[in-house]
């Protein structure tokens, strides 16, 4: 159902930006579909879900505090990582080049509190980047993104001074629950 709605909402946006996300959707979910076909032909049962404690479920958490940068040549991320953070009441700035991400870290009237930027990127890749921050800037905060199954080698983690590393695609309460933990402590 999901496959089908977003075939046809695909072909009535044509080729503009959210032609493309639908594209990711459409592909994701073919992949899941896949994944699923694949459990139960093995003969397994899927692994439920289980319940959330009730007093877990009905307290809020706290409102986030703070200015995010977030920095990934696409600008679909940019714009979907914005988007999970703004609604938890972060400040976020978004770049699509890593070389005006660290000229607007080094220029920037108002401090950022955590920086979020993807691995694979043109110019200076997100591994160069954090190597730059952690050497001007090491008390910020720096969560990796990475996708396309590429890995990134401890070594290249503490080195570049990376607190936390999150694999595409963005998995929502992942990435919220990695920018609470690093806010907050």
């Amino acid at each position: 159902i999901i496959i089908a709605n977003a075939e046809v909402i695909g072909e009535e946006l044509a080729n503009g930006p959210m032609h493309r996300r639908l594209e990711r959707i459409i592909e994701a979910s073919r992949r899941g579909e896949q994944l699923v076909e694949q459990i139960r032909a093995s003969g397994k049962t899927l692994p439920a879900v289980p319940a959330m404690p009730q007093n877990e479920a009905t307290m809020p958490a706290p409102p986030l505090r703070g200015r995010v940068l977030v920095v990934d040549d696409e600008s679909d991320v940019v714009e979907i990582i914005a988007r999970y953070l703004g609604k938890e009441g972060l400040d976020v700035v978004g770049e699509t080049s890593s070389l005006k991400a660290l000229q607007r870290l080094q220029s920037a009237a108002e401090p950022f509190d955590l920086v979020i930027t993807d691995l694979d990127m043109p110019h200076c890749s997100g591994a160069d980047l954090c190597g730059q921050l952690h050497t001007q800037l090491p008390q910020l905060p720096v969560i990796m993104v990475t996708g396309y199954g590429r890995s990134v080698s401890q070594e290249e983690i503490n080195q570049a001074g990376i607190r936390e590393l999150l694999c595409k695609t963005i998995n929502r309460q992942q990435l919220i629950a990695s920018v609470r933990r690093l806010l907050m402590a």
